[in-house]
């Protein structure tokens, strides 16, 4: 085996007993989705521009969409009515209309996600995917323990 190649073995197993997790404990799932979720919404505040009120921080909001496995969602948005200006960029005009410069965008919350990706993405899906099929193990084996027969001596 050549330093390129990767062994394969049991992927699809793995892969096919995590989605029934999934499946199986949404809430569960939606929990750690969120704890990840939060991580992120934690470095884009931190990576924010302070600002002359400090509202930009504070606009960073959160929502969780769809309940099952291959449909949740974690969105993280910014409310605040400036945010896309100092993100992106944007044209600087005088009140009558003429073109006077360019403010070039911070592109904060594409660093924080860069960062994030780094450093805390991939921890936490490992953390996720052990407790989702440790909840998935016990569970099997707590159903197949609850449906023996009970025989009083």
């Amino acid at each position: 085996m050549s330093k390129a190649d990767f062994d394969m073995t049991g992927l699809e197993e793995l892969s096919s007993k995590l989605m029934a997790a999934v499946e199986d404990f949404p809430g569960t799932a939606e929990k750690g989705l969120i704890t990840i979720g939060n991580k992120l919404k934690k470095e884009c505040v931190k990576n924010t521009p302070e600002g002359s009120t400090g509202k930009l921080k504070k606009g960073w909001k959160h929502k969780v969409e769809g309940y099952n496995g291959s449909e949740l969602t974690y969105e993280l948005v910014n409310r605040h009515p400036v945010h896309h200006l100092l993100n992106n960029g944007h044209v600087k005009k005088t009140p009558g209309g003429r073109t006077i410069g360019y403010y070039e965008g911070q592109h904060y919350t594409e660093k924080s996600v860069k960062a994030f990706e780094a450093r805390e993405l991939q921890p936490g899906l490992e953390k996720l995917a052990k407790k989702l099929l440790k909840k998935a193990g016990s569970a099997r084996s707590m159903t197949s323990t609850s449906c023996r027969p009970y025989s009083r001596s």
